[in-house]
């Protein structure tokens, strides 16, 4: 194996052998292959996996730089279950850093184990609905409590929730943004079997359909004070996103690891090609190609994490990308014809890979790619 999937989970072999109940990561990595074959419907969430990922990510969380190789090893198991899991960890980061934190930490525990699932509602305040006039989901004050209304229209997993934090827009009692130009926003833990919270039937997806992901819909839900994590604030996202370290300094990894699940998912098809390669010749060169991409995005993603490289996340997310969509083809043209059936992985992995150009795509990764296009 030349993509170095083992030397990657060494330093998380213990914990993952020990929670997954496995000899060695790599029988860990061939179930989590076997989970991501039979994810075809919102239906097939994979709530047991991603209890065990949980728990795993529990015992490495001491380690921040341990938790993004963690996730591109397990993007090269399972996108799907890779995706919740970025979701979860969301939702998570979102509550610790919170106004909150101190009165939540039963709920802390309980996610932090597996025992309960939490996932977010909030990309509505970033890339998703913000050309609408109207926002999406609307907090309004009442006395001593607050009242959401509306919808958020991308929850991975709502429905085998225990707990929705969710973004909304502060209105006035005629329903009017409270801050035209720069709104006040909030972010709230809400209880996912609360009056008034209904989760829609999902829309069929390209691929990743076993992430469950789709809308949720508020009518007159009550929350109170202690369930506001963060707000009502202006761009109440940046301000949630940071984490004080005990050095004292602050950093948001959440655009990392959407670029550690691109380079993870890539490096299923650079096996493939690596593996088909030592008997077709061919296939050596786009193989080794891709193959020193690979190497090169990993360290980036490594050294950008530890604040050795120049940060320029976006442009590590474009490469990603890039990297997932054309291994990905380039798999599909060593696979051929068979390739292009629905039941062999390589299809699945070139479905997989177009969700890195809509999975919170910045405007500026999105118009990169708009552009190259045309070279």
């Amino acid at each position: 194996m030349v993509i170095p999937l083992a030397e990657i989970a060494s330093p998380l072999e213990n914990a993952i052998c020990e929670v997954a109940n496995v000899s060695s990561s790599e029988l860990w990595l061939a179930e989590l292959r076997s989970v991501a074959g039979g994810l075809h419907s919102s239906r097939d969430f994979p709530i047991s996996t991603v209890r065990k990922c949980a728990a795993v990510e529990t015992a490495i969380s001491d380690t921040p730089g341990e938790l993004l190789k963690y996730y591109v090893w397990l993007a090269s198991g399972c996108l799907t279950t890779a995706f919740i899991m970025t979701q979860r960890n969301s939702a998570l980061r979102r509550i610790e850093n919170s106004q909150s934190a101190s009165i939540l930490g039963p709920l802390l525990a309980a996610i932090r184990s597996g025992e309960s699932f939490a996932t977010v509602g909030f990309s509505h305040l970033t890339t998703s609905r913000r050309h609408l006039s109207q926002p999406p989901l609307v907090a309004q004050r009442a006395t001593n409590s607050w009242v959401l209304d509306g919808f958020s229209p991308w929850v991975t997993g709502g429905s085998f929730a225990d707990w929705l934090v969710v973004g909304a827009v502060e209105v006035d009692s005629h329903g009017r943004p409270i801050g035209v130009e720069r709104p006040k926003e909030l972010l709230f833990c809400i209880a996912k079997n609360t009056d008034g919270i209904a989760v829609e039937e999902c829309n069929e997806l390209i691929a990743l359909n076993g992430s469950s992901t789709g809308q949720v819909r508020f009518e007159g839900v009550p929350a109170q004070d202690a369930d506001v994590l963060h707000g009502p604030i202006e761009n109440v996202m940046e301000s949630s996103s940071r984490v004080v370290h005990s050095d004292g300094v602050q950093a948001g990894a959440g655009g990392l690891q959407t670029s550690a699940l691109a380079i993870g998912h890539a490096a299923q098809a650079i096996e493939y090609l690596l593996t088909q390669s030592e008997s077709r010749k061919d296939l050596t060169s786009i193989a080794d190609g891709l193959q020193k991409q690979w190497q090169s995005a990993y360290a980036d993603l490594l050294g950008m994490d530890e604040g050795e490289t120049p940060q320029d996340s976006a442009g590590l997310r474009k490469r990603a990308n890039d990297l997932a969509l054309n291994s990905a083809q380039a798999a599909l043209v060593a696979a051929k014809g068979l390739g292009f059936t629905s039941s062999h992985p390589v299809g699945r992995w070139c479905k997989e890979a177009m969700f890195f150009l809509v999975w919170s795509c910045p405007q500026s990764v999105a118009q990169a790619h708009l552009c190259s296009f045309l070279t």
